[in-house]
């Protein structure tokens, strides 16, 4: 035993040695900067191929390149009412991104985002019109994003605990959840609430149940704090905590973890619970904050499935998905108006991230495997 640990040692101090010999050579010294460069701008090498192939595009449907560029930058961020909504935009989907970026840790996939947020939404909903309209303000919204929270981490359980005590599969379970929380509500629009003057909308929430406003000239509120207080939250979870460990040990190892005596079935449920809570935050959000009723156009924004692409982006960093969810939400906000100033639908910002995250994998900007068993 000894002399295989010493053969081991041996052989580790040549490739230590040899590794040191590399980086103290020039040569060696020039590929690690080179193998640095292309890890730091692999990101900055996707822009540009993308910024090439929507240009292409552009051009092949009649458009201007440089209009469709100064179009989607002015209308995102070249005026106060768009830069707000633009925040908004990036607070709901930094939370639905962190909805998919816990479980992904993990090697866990959650594609029920959307749900989740449905499934929030029609518990904030239902809070904001039942509770009495004199509930004080503040303890309104508090009762109001705790249970959509509650709400969101309910749902996002059930995956969870399929997959953990019965091994189905949490991308079927997650994805069909979506569809039982449009039904929801569905019926909460059709049927227990809905608006009088207008369809597919429920009822207004209570004056006292809604955001406080942050900057209201741009139409901001607090909900901004509640996407970033998320992203250090699920930042501290996955890197301070024991949880937080165990789901990084299933994502670099599911084997080892289990062997190592990680409580996997547990770390399965709490992923996806933790998940859903931050899904059902955006759907607190988009009625407490951005709506102020629940509206199933919401459905065709697809934050849910947009936010996986933000978390990819970020590389599953639950602080880099505040960064990448500006983006998106850059892209999104800004192709509103290109119908008008460009001749182009506004439908070409989906084309745009779509096409963002394919050359983000071309690149290899985007590098996650799937849990080999």
């Amino acid at each position: 035993m000894s002399e295989g640990n010493g053969g081991q040692s041996a052989a580790g101090t040549k490739l230590s040695g040899e590794t040191a010999g590399r980086r103290g050579s020039p040569g060696g010294l020039a590929r690690l900067n080179v193998l640095a460069a292309i890890r730091h701008g692999d990101i900055l090498g996707s822009i540009l191929l993308t910024m090439a192939v929507m240009a292409v595009i552009v051009v092949a449907f009649g458009g201007n390149p440089w209009t469709v560029a100064k179009t989607i930058i002015s209308n995102s961020l070249g005026q106060e009412i768009f830069l707000g909504q633009t925040i908004m935009t990036a607070a709901i989907l930094t939370l639905t991104g962190l909805a998919a970026a816990i479980p992904f840790t993990a090697r866990l996939w959650n594609i029920g985002g959307e749900g989740q947020m449905f499934a929030g939404a029609v518990v904030a909903v239902t809070l904001g019109i039942m509770l009495p309209g004199g509930t004080p303000h503040g303890l309104f919204v508090l009762i109001l994003i705790a249970g959509a929270a509650s709400g969101g981490a309910v749902w996002g359980s059930v995956p969870g605990l399929l997959k953990a005590y019965f091994g189905i599969n949490e991308i079927v379970t997650s994805l069909m959840l979506n569809f039982l929380a449009l039904f929801a509500a569905n019926y909460v629009v059709t049927v227990a609430w809905p608006e009088i003057y207008a369809q597919l909308q429920s009822q207004e929430i209570h004056d006292n149940a809604r955001f406080p406003d942050f900057w209201a000239s741009a139409k901001v509120d607090i909900s901004v704090f509640i996407a970033l207080a998320t992203a250090v939250a699920a930042w501290l979870l996955i890197t301070r905590t024991s949880l937080g460990f165990s789901i990084r040990s299933i994502g670099a190892n599911p084997r080892a973890a289990r062997l190592a005596g990680v409580r996997t079935r547990l770390v399965t449920v709490s992923s996806f619970a933790t998940a859903g809570a931050a899904g059902g935050l955006a759907g607190a959000v988009t009625v407490g904050g951005v709506h102020h009723d629940l509206a199933l156009d919401l459905w065709i924004s697809n934050y849910g499935y947009v936010g996986i692409a933000v978390a990819l982006l970020a590389r599953l960093n639950p602080m880099a998905v505040l960064p990448a969810a500006f983006i998106f939400s850059t892209l999104r906000v800004g192709s509103n108006s290109l119908q008008a100033a460009a001749g182009i639908s506004s439908s070409f910002g989906e084309v745009l991230i779509a096409t963002f995250v394919i050359m983000l994998m071309v690149t290899g900007a985007i590098k996650f495997r799937y849990a080999q068993h």
